[in-house]
């Protein structure tokens, strides 16, 4: 069944469905169970037109999520949750998942930024503003294959560099991804960087960062009230770079795409 044969949903809101984590096919299995209350997992097949050898592996991982229920029984019969304590409990998971994120985040780099700790050769804390530009200039020129950027503002330098480097990266069929802040998705920067990138667009309170194929970053931390950030630390420390990145992916995928 096309997503037309389910009750319309336009394309913003499959974009935000995909963001909390559901797969068409749970979109679709939820759908059903919303409009027919109660069926079978071969009735919900049907309906959908999920295929069997995937609707029980997607009904359970409904009820994991806290969206459906099961009513035991020959055959079992699956129900679906109210939308408000569907969204409740993808909320609570979602929380889970983030404050564990953040815990290892802060565990990760405090001691780094506080100064405790043995310090490792290839940790360097950057404390000129001119200093950290010029590494992240550094870092987004040696890049070979991916940049993976998060960035609350851009020089005038810095954007020549990255609109440069994206452009060779584009050629070799790279992966740029730029993450802006929401006062930059406007302005003619934004636009000129999406002819070369993946741009997406949130918030950015902590500063940001910039990775090279995993293996160099730039972390740029922001105090707060400030609008720019004075402190960085570079490494090519590979456990550092892959922590970066996979907190890097975690705010892509709950970014907004930019709209030209």
């Amino acid at each position: 069944m096309s997503r037309r044969g389910l009750t319309p949903l336009d394309e913003r809101v499959w974009e935000s469905l995909k963001r909390l984590g559901l797969s068409e096919y749970e979109v679709k299995a939820y759908m059903v169970l919303v409009n027919l209350k109660s069926a079978t997992a071969r009735e919900i097949s049907n309906a959908s037109e999920i295929p069997v050898s995937k609707i029980y592996e997607t009904l359970r991982s409904l009820e994991h999520k806290g969206l459906i229920r099961v009513e035991r029984g020959r055959p079992m019969r699956y129900l679906p949750e109210h939308p408000q304590s569907a969204a409740e409990a993808l909320k609570a998971a979602f929380e889970g998942m983030l404050n564990e994120d953040l815990k290892l985040f802060v565990s990760t780099f405090a001691p780094i930024y506080e100064g405790e700790g043995p310090e490792r050769p290839d940790i360097w804390i950057i404390r000129s503003e001119a200093s950290l530009w010029r590494s992240v200039k550094e870092v987004i020129g040696r890049a070979n294959m991916q940049l993976s950027i998060a960035i609350p503002v851009i020089p005038p330098e810095i954007n020549q560099m990255l609109l440069s480097a994206a452009s060779i990266l584009k050629e070799k069929r790279g992966l740029v991804r730029i993450i802006i802040s929401p006062q930059l998705s406007n302005k003619a920067t934004a636009k000129l960087l999406s002819s070369v990138a993946e741009v997406r667009v949130r918030e950015i309170t902590f500063g940001g960062g910039v990775i090279n194929d995993s293996s160099e970053v730039v972390l740029l931390l922001l105090s707060p009230g400030e609008n720019s950030p004075k402190m960085a630390i570079y490494s090519t420390y590979t456990a550092l770079s892959g922590i970066a990145q996979l907190y890097f992916d975690m705010l892509w995928e709950h970014s907004e795409r930019l709209k030209l």
